[in-house]
């Protein structure tokens, strides 16, 4: 996305409108062994739609990893954190080794975490498939960033530039909150970050959020889910 000018903009809540709170986000990545940095767009029957999508530009195509790979990224990941704590003691290190990343448990959708990762659950028509291309990190530019704000009336997603001097923002796509079913915290992704939109029509999205939070607090409260 390219702002059409460098004039400062920011976007404002409409008359009577209240903003709540708001994220950076982005579609979700897979976290583990054959989807592990890799996401899909899918329709109800499992297909592939990224080529169907409106608007949308070429993206990467993703394959499951093989079981070659995820053996030998596992062999090399361990190598490493030997050689670390070795290098540690040779420098006099005081036996504290590096800090190992938080193990996920078991996947809650082992079908949608492990065997494949849908970021897009959408059949013709609904609400999920009118997302911007701008929520996949692999499609947008560097320098732009998506923010997911909420109001008391709508939840949007929001593209401006990666520049605290420029405060230009577009918005990109809306819905308001009577079009999503629930929300839900998808504990089994790194650092706990994703969480699962799914709107009235049945079609969904999981997103992540270094900052998610601050959205899941009014979205989703301590029993994981709000309906509407």
């Amino acid at each position: 996305m390219t702002a059409p000018s460098r004039a400062t903009h920011r976007w404002q809540p409409a008359a009577g409108e209240h903003e709540l709170t708001r994220a950076p986000v982005s579609f979700a990545t897979g976290a583990v062994g054959r989807v592990v940095g890799r996401r899909w767009f899918r329709d109800a029957e499992r297909r592939d739609i990224q080529a169907e999508l409106p608007g949308w530009p070429a993206g990467p195509t993703y394959r499951l990893r093989s079981r070659v790979g995820i053996a030998l990224g596992t062999t090399l990941k361990v190598v490493s954190a030997l050689a670390l704590i070795a290098l540690a003691a040779v420098l006099g290190g005081t036996g504290v080794g590096p800090s190992a990343s938080e193990p996920l448990g078991e996947p809650e959708d082992p079908e949608n975490e492990t065997q494949d990762f849908p970021v897009l659950w959408a059949a013709p028509g609904t609400l999920a498939r009118t997302l911007p291309w701008q929520l996949d990190p692999a499609r947008r530019p560097d320098t732009d960033v998506t923010h997911a704000v909420l109001t008391n009336r709508r939840l949007l997603v929001l593209g401006a530039l990666d520049d605290p001097t420029d405060p230009w923002e577009e918005v990109l796509w809306e819905t308001e909150l009577s079009g999503i079913a629930t929300v839900e915290r998808r504990r089994f992704s790194t650092a706990r970050r994703d969480f699962r939109i799914v709107f009235t029509d049945g079609s969904w999205s999981r997103l992540t959020s270094l900052d998610g939070e601050r959205l899941l607090a009014h979205l989703a409260p301590p029993q994981d889910t709000v309906s509407h």
